[in-house]
């Protein structure tokens, strides 16, 4: 369950803000309004971006005191890692022989 919608602002291939937003549409309105018909946002709750980091190609980046570009890695939702460690305690269950139960409720 989503409470809250974080958009990332991008204009020139830099994040200028972020903002909680009722939906992408409000959002995206807001950044154009803010920065010129060529800005956009970007749905960026699973991500620890900040303001001054880059997003180019679908992927962010964050810039280090050196200058040099580091990729934000997603944060998977609670959802998402349920399959990953289902698979995980299946495989350990299996290499050592005890049985173990998955509740996939």
């Amino acid at each position: 369950m989503i409470t809250h919608q974080v958009y990332a602002l991008i204009f020139e291939d830099e994040v200028k803000n972020i903002i909680v937003c009722d939906n992408y549409e409000m959002a995206n309105w807001l950044v154009r309004a803010s920065y010129g018909e060529e800005a956009f946002a970007i749905d960026c709750l699973q991500y620890p971006c900040q303001i001054g980091d880059k997003y180019r190609d679908g992927i962010f980046y964050h810039i280090n005191e050196d200058g040099t570009e580091k990729k934000v890695i997603h944060v998977a939702t609670a959802e998402q890692q349920i399959p990953v460690l289902n698979a995980q305690i299946t495989y350990l269950s299996m290499m050592t022989g005890v049985e173990v139960e998955v509740n996939n409720e």
